[in-house]
């Protein structure tokens, strides 16, 4: 079964390449995803234009130089991960996709069979929409949660080198905050100098690179991408936050962030609750990655793939706990909460931004709550006795 899943990722990396690259000879138009929006900020960095990519009008320009079309991707990704970016897009746009997808995905696999051991198939399945998503669209899904994963296996034995993939993270700092909480709770001191040496090398780099206007310009695009998610700018049935969740069910931007914010504190004060009882590691690795799903309100659908490294934590203890009939309903649930926003965007809504209306509720969020309700329940259910 990994043998498969891997052939199809690998399938379909190619398809995608071709597609980011020359769609002509799949007879396709040139259609923008996540990809095009990183190989196009990264040139725009090396052209000395980095500042620009946090204007969204700027970013429409050059998007449109591409398609003409009207769909805008803005960039909100701190100065850092431009670092990166503006490395990847000096090379064609096909072979620097093949190789981010490729050494990303690989870098996720090694973590993940780490986390999950014999239990990797199983693992993979139950997010397996998720995983064909980011190899489809290009997005850093796989870097990010290899990051988290990576801190998480070096968390247990104190290493200050778990500091390294925390830092890593600020190319995504609301994703860290589940392992952020570890660290501070868990009073990893060393660990967390480690990541501040790694946060300020990379800060500093970046204005080396781009000056120091890129700062301000950055808080600028957030600050506009806040305006936009305020506005129903975004496709939210693609995010998987209870904002967006609330937003497309009608509620007002106040109200849902309200909403969220209640959201993310309950899960907060969860996982202080498991902290505090002195749950198993693992269990707890578990909770920090749900936590981080939770926090931001601007969390997409290819941001589960840190819900792979849960699953892969807690799946050998569920497996011994559940029926068959409940781990099938498990499977059907995580497909659901993994594949939703996939599912939909197939069935006619294009593009990851823009301003189109919202036609589909965003119901990602009450299926995760209730994905990890049901697991929780079945986790507190004695072990069966050894054979």
């Amino acid at each position: 079964m990994l043998i498969a899943v891997l052939a199809v990722s690998a399938l379909l990396a190619l398809v995608s390449a071709v597609l980011f690259q020359v769609p002509g000879l799949l007879g396709r138009d040139k259609v923008l995803t996540d990809f095009d929006a990183f190989h196009i900020a990264g040139t725009m960095a090396a052209q000395g234009r980095a500042e620009a990519t946090y204007r969204a009008t700027d970013m429409l320009a050059a998007q449109q130089a591409i398609t003409g079309g009207q769909l805008l991707f803005p960039w909100t990704y701190p100065p850092p991960y431009m670092l990166f970016v503006a490395g990847l897009a000096q090379l064609p746009i096909g072979l620097a996709y093949l190789l981010f997808v490729s050494a990303s995905l690989l870098f996720y696999l090694t973590v993940l069979r780490r986390i999950a051991g014999d239990h990797l198939p199983g693992t993979l399945i139950a997010v397996l929409p998720a995983v064909l998503l980011t190899v489809r669209t290009g997005q850093n899904g796989f870097l990010t949660a290899g990051l988290i994963g990576a801190f998480l296996l070096a968390f247990p034995a104190r290493r200050a080198g778990a500091g390294l993939p925390l830092g890593l993270m600020c190319i995504k700092p609301h994703l860290a905050a589940g392992i952020g909480l570890l660290a501070l709770f868990g009073r990893r001191w060393n660990a967390m100098a480690v990541a501040a040496g790694v946060v300020a090398a990379a800060a500093s780099t970046a204005t080396l690179a781009f000056g120091p206007g890129v700062w301000p310009a950055f808080l600028g695009g957030v600050r506009e991408a806040g305006d936009f998610l305020a506005a129903g700018y975004y496709q939210l049935f693609r995010m998987t936050s209870v904002y967006a969740c609330a937003r497309s069910l009608g509620a007002s931007a106040s109200l849902a962030m309200v909403l969220h914010g209640l959201a993310a504190l309950v899960a907060i004060g969860l996982f202080l609750r498991l902290w505090h009882r002195g749950d198993e590691p693992r269990i707890l690795a578990a909770a920090a990655c749900a936590v981080s799903l939770f926090v931001s309100p601007y969390n997409y659908d290819y941001d589960l793939t840190i819900l792979g490294l849960a699953i892969g934590f807690v799946l050998p203890a569920i497996v011994m706990r559940a029926r068959a009939g409940e781990l099938a309903l498990l499977l059907l649930l995580a497909w659901f909460v993994t594949g939703y926003g996939f599912a939909m965007a197939s069935l006619g809504e294009g593009g990851a931004g823009g301003p189109q209306p919202a036609e589909w509720p965003s119901l990602t969020a009450p299926a995760l709550a209730l994905l990890i309700a049901a697991a929780a329940a079945i986790l507190r259910r004695p072990a069966p006795p050894a054979t």
